[in-house]
């Protein structure tokens, strides 16, 4: 990521010392020298971070409009996320969606919601994918009378086709132009309040706010020491460390730790590239979709040391798997925990 010039940086040897013990340690997690010399950065990290005081919040870039080359140019090969401001106003889903009417239309589907580690506010239940299956018409009832079931990564959109249509298609084609490969959408509906903990995957996507407002929360792998994601293998990180507790001991460093923040209004589409660190609050009853892509260049560039973690060291699912899942557009393997639908357009 091209960080803005006012965000605090780690030193470069320091980075390059947690990523040697990090993959060392999807190797030999209980290995005492690997955890101790592990340790033994991080700290170091948190000691220069914390000279600089209290970590600032800076505002995501705001554009009100960006034709495919610009967005190439200035935010795809950096690695920046941005917000493309009411790019889907006038877009079906912005215009047409609501509780009400997904309800009377769709009422009767069944729905299931995931409770994947490190992806849901909760731990799972039984190491489950799925916390329970209940109708979409009770689901959204809850939503809106202010219940804290969250609807995550969900198929929506491959189990009611017909939803595609309420996309601009050629916009979420054209905007990476040849560089991304394909589009896969993944429905998030929530109530205020519910929330996504600090996770991320190798693959960007735009997210199109339908409906609500959403705040999110940015971290850039370069306080990847701070972070300390657990050396699982699965095919997404995720972090304990909390913005709403920065001074959580088991993430020293962390409340020194510079963010990025944006918060999307409906019809917003915001980018979020490759390895970007993230978590989300639902400031109101929102509707959304991630619109994910392929996009080879940032899975390598954005943050190297996660992905050789991904090839070399991945194994819920194998970087193969995972890859083979994604142009099958097979659901992964329960181990992924991420419902990928098998729409897949290209």
């Amino acid at each position: 990521m091209r960080l803005p010039a006012e965000m605090r940086r780690v030193p470069a040897s320091e980075r390059g010392a947690f990523a040697m013990w990090f993959l060392l340690s999807h190797y030999f997690p209980e290995n005492r020298l690997v955890k101790a010399r592990q340790l033994a950065v991080r700290q170091r990290v948190a000691a220069h971070v914390r000279r600089a005081g209290r970590g600032r919040v800076i505002q995501v870039q705001r554009v009100e409009s960006l034709s495919p080359e610009q967005f190439r140019r200035q935010y795809l090969f950096s690695g920046t996320p941005v917000i493309i401001s009411r790019a889907a106003i006038d877009w079906p889903c912005t215009k047409n969606w609501s509780f009400d009417g997904f309800s009377k239309l769709y009422g009767d589907l069944a729905i299931k919601l995931v409770n994947q580690k490190g992806l849901c506010d909760d731990e799972p239940i039984d190491g489950q994918e799925f916390s329970e299956e209940l109708p979409l018409r009770d689901f959204l009832a809850q939503v809106t009378t202010g219940g804290m079931k969250y609807m995550r990564f969900s198929p929506l959109l491959e189990m009611i086709p017909e939803l595609l249509k309420d996309f601009d298609q050629k916009y979420l084609k054209e905007m990476p132009g040849p560089l991304g490969l394909g589009t896969t959408f993944q429905a998030f509906i929530g109530g205020a309040g519910t929330f996504t903990p600090l996770h991320n995957s190798p693959t960007p996507f735009f997210f199109v706010n339908a409906m609500g407002v959403k705040r999110w929360a940015f971290v850039p792998n370069e306080y990847l020491a701070v972070l300390n994601p657990p050396p699982e293998g699965r095919g997404y990180n995720y972090s304990t460390a909390d913005v709403n507790n920065p001074d959580d001991p088991a993430h020293p460093g962390f409340e020194s730790v510079d963010r990025l923040e944006a918060v999307l209004e409906p019809g917003d589409v915001l980018y979020v590239p490759s390895w970007m660190w993230h978590c989300v609050q639902n400031e109101s009853p929102t509707i959304g979709v991630r619109c994910g892509f392929l996009y080879p260049g940032g899975m390598l560039t954005e943050s190297q040391t996660l992905f050789l973690a991904r090839v070399f060291a991945g194994k819920n699912p194998t970087f193969l798997q995972g890859i083979l899942n994604t142009l099958r557009g097979d659901l992964p393997s329960r181990e992924t925990g991420l419902l990928a639908p098998k729409i897949f357009r290209w």
